[in-house]
C-alpha cells in the first residue's frame, strides 16, 4: 500500500495480486472535505474466487474505527449487499468502499474517508472429469463395454478415443478389438460460468493380473492375507518407536492398522507413529511394506525357481492405482516398488526396483518395465546391477516442485536412471526370460515433516492399493 500525502487533500493507492484473479485496485480521487480528523481506509483484497462460488464477506477498516460501506460499480458482472459479494459474470468487478466521516465511540470527530476501489478479473470456475470405466478388459469374457464419465459442473460429457488394433469407440460404447491399452478420453466443454474439462482414462485389454480385490482387515501386520486371485498378502507397517517393537505391529491402538473397503477395492496398511514420541534428529527406524504374490502363488520355492507367475512377453508398464495421505503427499517421500521373480540363485530370488513419487492423494501410475534396475542379482553370472540405497532411492523427483519445472524435473530424472542403464536392460531380460512372483511396495522414508500436514497427534504414512495392480 502506498500513501500520498498533498496540501489539503490525501488520496490512497492499494494494489493487490491473487493467484486465481488478475487483480490491481487503486484509490478514489476526491477530497476528504468536512470538518474533523483525516482518516484512511485499508480495504483487503476481495478477489480469489470464482464463478458460482459462494457470497464472500469483504473487510475494510479505518483508523477511525468508523464502520465501511460498500459499492459495486459494475453490477451486471458483480453485486454487494451490505458487506457480502456476490460474482455473476466474467468480466471486471470495481468495489468501492467507503466512510461518510462521523464521531467515534471516543467522542473524536472524523471527515470523510477518501474512497478506496479493488478492481479485479472475475474467472470462470474449473471442473473435474471422472471416467467410470474398468481397470481392464478381458476378450474372453467381453467384447462390448458401455462406458460412464461425470463432470464435477453436472453439465454433459463426451467421450471419444480409442486405439487402432486394441479398441475402437462410438458414443459411450467400447468394443474390444485386440490386446494392448485402449485411450479415453473425456471431455466438457463448459458454459457461462465453468471452463472447459478434459480427461483421459486408460484401459488394459488382456493384460497379466497381479491383484484385483484383496481380503482380510484388522490390526498390525499381518501375512495371512489373500488376493481374490489367490495370491498370498503381507502387510508390515512398523516402527521402532511403537508398539515396543521390530518389524511386527500388533498393538491394540490405531498407530498401525490394515483396512479393507466393503467392496474390497481399496486395502490401506496403515502407520501413525505419535507426535509425541518422535524425537527431531533422534535415530529412528520405520517402514511401510506391502508384498502382493501372483495368482494362486503362497510363497517362493524354496528348491529351485519358482515355476507359475506372470510370464511378460509384449507388456512394457507395471500399472497400480495408489493412494497415500495427505501429509506423506506434502512430505514428498517416494515408494519403492519391487518386481520379485522366479529365478532362484544362491538361496535368493532375483529382484528388480524403481521409486514411484505419488503425486495426488489417489493416482494411477503406469511404471515403464524399463525404468526397473536389478538390485538383487543373486550372483547370477553376466547381470548387471544397481544398488537399491545409492542408485535407485537417490533418483530425483520427476515431477519436479510444479508445473514450472516439470521439462527441466523430467530431465534431470532421465539422465539419473541413464547413470545405471545396463541394470535396466538386465532387468528388462530377466523379467522377461523369468515371471513375475511379487510385487513389493515400500515406503523407506515415512512422514516425519513437520511442515508436511499431518493427521491430528500422529505423522501418518499410510499406503493404500486401489483396483487392478496389472502389468499391460
Amino acid at each position: 500500500m502506498r500513501q500520498e500525502l498533498r496540501p489539503g487533500r490525501m488520496t490512497l493507492v492499494s494494489i493487490a495480486c491473487g493467484v486465481l484473479l488478475a487483480a490491481c485496485g487503486g484509490g478514489g480521487g476526491g477530497s476528504s472535505g468536512g470538518e474533523g480528523r483525516l482518516q484512511l481506509i485499508t480495504f483487503d483484497y476481495p478477489g480469489g474466487g470464482t464463478l458460482l462460488s459462494p457470497p464472500q464477506k469483504l473487510k475494510a477498516t479505518t483508523t477511525s474505527g468508523l464502520p465501511v460501506s460498500y459499492q459495486s460499480t459494475t453490477p451486471t458482472i458483480c453485486t454487494v449487499t451490505g458487506d457480502q459479494m456476490t460474482l455473476l459474470t466474467t468480466g471486471e468487478c470495481r468495489i468501492v468502499a467507503s466512510q461518510e466521516g462521523g464521531t467515534s465511540a471516543d467522542g473524536v470527530k472524523w471527515a470523510k474517508a477518501e474512497d478506496v476501489s479493488q478492481l479485479f478479473n472475475v474467472l470462470k470456475r474449473s471442473q473435474t472429469i471422472a471416467i467410470d470405466a474398468p481397470d481392464y478388459v478381458l476378450s474372453s469374457q467381453t467384447s462390448d463395454i458401455t462406458l460412464k464419465a461425470k463432470a464435477s459442473s453436472g453439465l454433459p460429457v463426451t467421450l471419444s478415443g480409442g486405439t487402432p488394433g486394441v479398441c475402437t469407440l462410438e458414443g459411450d460404447k467400447l468394443r474390444v478389438l485386440g490386446k494392448g491399452s485402449c485411450a479415453v478420453i473425456a471431455t466438457q466443454a463448459g458454459d457461462a460460468n465453468h471452463n472447459e474439462g478434459r480427461a483421459a482414462g486408460f484401459i488394459a485389454v488382456d493384460p497379466l493380473i497381479v491383484a484385483d480385490g484383496i481380503l482380510g482387515a484388522g490390526q498390525g501386520s499381518s501375512s495371512s492375507l489373500t488376493t481374490k486371485q489367490g495370491g498370498a498378502v503381507s502387510a508390515n507397517p512398523w516402527s521402532s518407536i511403537v508398539g515396543g517393537g521390530w518389524e511386527w505391529c500388533g498393538n491394540s491402538d490405531d498407530t498401525c492398522f490394515r483396512a479393507v473397503s466393503a467392496d474390497q477395492r481399496v486395502f490401506t496398511s496403515a502407520l501413525h507413529i505419535p507426535k509425541s514420541k518422535w524425537t527431531p534428529g533422534g535415530w529412528h527406524a520405520s517402514s511401510n511394506t506391502i508384498d502382493i504374490f501372483a495368482p494362486g502363488l503362497s510363497g517362493f520355492d524354496s528348491a529351485g525357481d519358482t515355476t507359475g507367475g506372470l510370464q511378460v512377453t509384449t507388456e512394457t508398464a507395471l500399472a497400480i492405482n495408489l493412494g497415500v495421505n495427505e501429509g506423506l503427499l506434502k512430505a514428498k517421500k517416494p515408494v519403492v516398488v519391487q518386481l520379485d521373480l522366479g529365478k532362484r540363485n544362491n538361496g535368493c530370488n532375483v529382484s528388480v526396483s524403481t521409486l514411484l513419487w505419488p503425486i495426488a492423494q489417489v493416482g494411477s501410475y503406469g511404471l515403464p518395465l524399463g525404468n526397473f534396475a536389478v538390485t538383487e542379482a543373486c550372483g547370477i553370472a553376466g547381470v548387471s546391477t544397481a544398488s537399491l540405497d545409492n542408485d535407485v532411492r537417490t533418483l530425483p523427483n520427476p515431477w519436479g516442485t510444479g508445473p514450472s519445472d516439470i521439462v527441466a524435473a523430467l530431465a534431470a530424472y532421465q539422465a539419473a536412471l541413464d547413470k545405471f542403464k545396463p541394470a535396466r536392460d538386465s532387468a528388462v531380460q530377466l523379467i522377461k526370460s523369468s515371471n513375475v512372483v511379487r510385487v513389493r511396495l515400500r515406503l523407506m522414508d515415512i512422514n516425519s515433516d513437520t511442515s508436511a500436514a499431518s493427521d491430528g497427534d500422529f505423522y501418518a504414512s499410510d499406503l493404500s492399493v486401489i483396483g487392478a495392480i496389472t502389468i499391460q
